[in-house]
């Protein structure tokens, strides 16, 4: 099965989004019992298919995706504007000190001062994407990096993380990462 990927409408509630999941899962595995189930960490996984399946999702912004393959996946984004934005009174540097790894906090620092954001969530994504591929949790944040001095580690223990690109209006405004065993 080749990764699958689906851009929908991020709905305002919790049970339209599920419900656009399921159905989109349903129409691509051509499986009208195909299930999604969340656990309690909120993570999905698929019930009801002949082969194993495995699902990742994000909502940022406007978008929702969902990916689907075979094996074990993790899809992560964050909507740019909203990080970025001067109201936004979040403190990017205390946080990447107290969940990121050193080497992470030193690429988040080297920047300038406008890039600290983008480069917070630059990380964030490649690390959020690591752990739903490994079925990790945020606790295990500090105990990996995503970052070796200044550029971007391409795996971690044999899962691949990378910058994914996917194209739709405004999508310049959206940066993603998918992690897994994509060979």
């Amino acid at each position: 099965m080749a990764l699958k990927t689906y851009i929908l409408e991020n709905s305002s509630t919790k049970k339209q989004r599920q419900s656009d999941i399921q159905k989109k899962l349903r129409e691509y595995l051509d499986n009208p019992k195909a299930k999604v189930v969340y656990d309690d960490n909120g993570k999905a996984t698929v019930e009801n298919v002949e082969k194993k399946v495995h699902i990742s999702i994000t909502c940022c912004g406007k978008v929702m995706l969902l990916v689907i393959f075979e094996k074990a996946i993790g899809i992560d984004g964050e909507y740019l504007p909203r990080i970025k934005d001067p109201a936004n009174k979040v403190d990017y540097m205390l946080l990447a000190e107290r969940f990121f790894s050193c080497d992470e906090v030193e690429y988040i620092r080297e920047g300038s001062d406008d890039m600290i954001a983008e480069n917070f969530a630059r990380v964030w994504v490649r690390k959020e994407a690591y752990i739903k591929a490994a079925g990790k949790t945020l606790a295990e944040f500090p105990n990996f990096s995503v970052v070796d001095g200044s550029r971007f580690v391409k795996k971690i223990h044999s899962i691949a993380i990378k910058t994914f690109a996917i194209k739709f209006p405004e999508c310049e405004d959206y940066i993603f990462a998918i992690a897994g065993n994509l060979d």
